[in-house]
């Protein structure tokens, strides 16, 4: 910043000094001494803001050698990864799909997941196997679910008599049987009232 003071300086010496030996002495009789008052400062003005421009270079430059010096000393190296590397495809992993049942509302559907969760937990021996798990989720015995030990819906319906057979009941073994007629089957008491089937013996 400095630099540029004694470069405006310089300047207005120029100037005093072409108008005082062009035209007519500013402040002096004599155009001779103009040149000298005038001169010399320009002069001096002028050294002083190349030396200082200089100087800044120089030291810019001795700044860069040394950062340049740093970077070619030091011993650190950018990380480098030790190992085998494998890629890896995004097909080749295994997913586990879970099917969520389309439910008339949301704790059915959640039912539904719980059931499919403890299935899949059975089938990969984390739980213990059994013909029927029943499993209370709600106070409202209505909401029951009941499943087979591969998770499947273990309530019978009969299409026929629009009646269902829960688990426990007298004659649930022979209707289990019993292929002749399509049975249908459902979690819950619930889901099945909902498809139109009463209670049987």
């Amino acid at each position: 910043m400095i630099e540029w003071i004694f470069y405006f300086l310089g300047i207005v010496f120029l100037v005093m000094l072409l108008k005082s030996l062009i035209l007519k002495p500013i402040l002096f009789k004599e155009k001779w001494q103009s040149g000298v008052m005038y001169g010399l400062p320009t002069i001096i003005c002028f050294l002083i803001f190349f030396m200082l421009i200089y100087s800044d270079y120089n030291s810019e430059q001795v700044f860069i050698k040394n950062k340049q010096n740093d970077y070619s000393t030091t011993a650190w190296q950018p990380p480098r990864v030790s190992g085998s590397e494998t890629a890896v495809q995004p097909g080749s992993a295994n997913y586990i799909s879970i099917p969520v049942p389309q439910s008339k509302n949301l704790q059915n559907g959640l039912i539904s997941l719980q059931n499919d969760l403890n299935a899949l937990q059975k089938s990969m021996g984390m739980a213990q196997s059994s013909t029927t798990t029943a499993q209370t989720t709600n106070v409202n015995s209505k909401q029951q679910a009941y499943t087979d030990a591969n998770g499947r819906p273990a309530i019978i319906g009969d299409p026929i008599k629009k009646t269902y057979i829960i688990p426990g009941s007298a004659n649930y073994n022979t209707k289990l049987k019993n292929t002749d007629n399509d049975n249908v089957y459902f979690r819950t008491e619930e889901e099945a009232e909902t498809a139109g089937f009463k209670i049987g013996q």
